[in-house]
C-alpha cells in the first residue's frame, strides 16, 4: 500500500511539472498537454513547447526565422485552433531566447548544426507520440531549414509548409532593394535613399519602417508580454539570443539560401504562405511563384495573405490557423 501511495505521489509530481492537463480517457492517458521543458538536443539545452488538446493529434512542429527570431511567444495568438488539431511544437533553435545562455560557444552555431538539431527534435517527437511522420513549417530562415529537410527526409515529413519561403538571397536582394527604393523615393525619404544606394542593400530597418516586415498597426512586443510565458528580463535574453545566432549569417551572409539540385525534386506536397506585402530581404513571394512552376512534387499549392507581410500568423491569425487546418484534412 505505501509502494502505491509513493507511485501515485511521484506521478503527480511530473504531471505537476510538465505542466500537463490529465484528464481521464478509458485507457487512463492524459489527452491534453501544455508543457514547456528543456531537451537535450545533440549536447546542447534547447527548449520546447508542446500543446495539443489531445495527444492523438498530429505533430505540427514550428521552425522560426532569424537565425534567432523566436515565435513562442507570440503563438498564444495563433495557436487555439492548432492546439484543436495538432500537438503543437515551437522550439527555439539553439541559442535563440529560451535555448540561449551566456558563454555559448559560437563554433557550435551553424545551419548544418541548426539542420541536424531539427532532425533529432523529429525523431524524438515522433517517438515520443508514436507516429509516424510530422507536419513541418518553416518561417523565414526556418523556411531554409525546413525546404532542406523536406528534401532530404520525406521519411520524417508528411507534408511542408514554407512561409515566407527563402528561395534565391541575391536574387531577393535584387527584388527588396528595387521596391524599397521606389517606397523611399515616393516618400521623399533622401536620408534612407542615401542610405540604401551606397551599397545597393535593403536595410531591415527600412523594410520594418515602411511596413514590408509586419503591419505597422501591430507592437510585437505587446504581444510577447501578453504571453503566459513572458517574465521580466525575457526581451534582453531574446536580443542577445538573436545576437549569438546571427553569428554565422554574419560569416557567410547567404547561408545556402539558393534552391539546389537536392531541393529541385521533393517527394511530399508543398504549401506556401505567401503575404501580399512581404519585402523582408530574403523573402521576395515572386520567387516562391517561379520555384512552384519548376519544383517537381506530389502537390504545391501558394496560399496568399493579403492583409499581410512577412508575419502572417500575426496579422491575419484566423486565416493562417484555417489554412494550416485545410491542409490537415487534404493530407489525413
Amino acid at each position: 500500500m505505501r509502494k502505491f501511495i509513493l507511485i501515485i505521489f511521484l506521478v503527480t509530481i511530473i504531471l505537476t511539472a510538465f505542466k500537463i492537463d490529465f484528464k481521464y480517457r478509458p485507457d487512463c492517458l492524459p489527452i491534453k498537454i501544455d508543457s514547456l521543458y528543456d531537451l537535450n538536443i545533440n549536447g546542447c539545452k534547447q527548449k520546447i513547447l508542446v500543446q495539443s488538446n489531445n495527444i492523438d493529434n498530429p505533430i505540427l512542429l514550428y521552425l522560426h526565422g532569424g537565425p534567432g527570431s523566436s515565435l513562442m511567444l507570440y503563438s498564444h495568438i495563433y495557436s487555439d485552433k492548432l492546439k484543436d488539431n495538432f500537438i503543437f511544437v515551437n522550439w527555439d533553435n539553439r541559442g535563440t531566447a529560451l535555448s540561449y545562455h551566456d558563454g555559448m560557444d559560437t563554433a557550435k552555431i551553424s545551419e548544418d548544426q541548426i539542420n541536424d538539431d531539427a532532425i533529432e527534435l523529429i525523431k524524438y517527437l515522433l517517438k515520443t507520440f508514436h507516429q509516424k511522420k510530422i507536419y513541418l513549417l518553416g518561417h523565414s530562415f526556418g523556411s531554409v531549414i525546413g525546404l532542406r529537410l523536406a528534401a532530404n527526409n520525406p521519411e520524417l515529413i508528411k507534408a511542408y509548409i514554407g512561409v515566407g519561403q527563402v528561395i534565391n538571397w541575391d536574387k531577393s536582394v535584387a527584388i527588396t532593394y528595387k521596391w524599397l527604393h521606389d517606397t523611399l523615393s515616393k516618400a521623399h525619404d533622401t536620408i534612407g535613399l542615401k542610405r540604401i544606394e551606397v551599397e545597393k542593400f535593403p536595410y531591415i530597418d527600412l523594410v520594418v519602417k515602411y511596413g514590408g516586415h509586419h503591419r505597422l498597426s501591430i507592437n510585437l512586443d505587446s504581444i510577447i508580454k501578453a504571453s503566459p510565458y513572458y517574465f521580466d528580463g525575457y526581451l534582453p535574453l531574446l536580443k542577445k539570443g538573436k545576437e549569438f545566432s546571427q553569428y554565422f549569417v554574419g560569416k557567410n551572409p547567404n547561408p545556402k539560401a539558393k534552391i539546389t539540385k537536392s531541393n529541385s525534386k521533393i517527394a511530399i506536397p508543398l504549401y506556401f504562405f505567401e503575404g501580399v506585402n512581404d519585402h523582408v530581404i530574403a523573402c521576395a513571394p515572386v520567387l516562391v511563384v517561379d520555384y512552384c512552376k519548376t519544383v517537381k512534387a506530389p502537390k504545391k499549392k501558394i496560399v496568399w495573405f493579403d492583409n499581410s507581410a512577412h508575419f502572417m500568423c500575426i496579422e491575419e491569425p484566423e486565416k493562417f490557423q484555417d489554412e494550416l487546418i485545410k491542409i490537415l484534412n487534404e493530407n489525413e
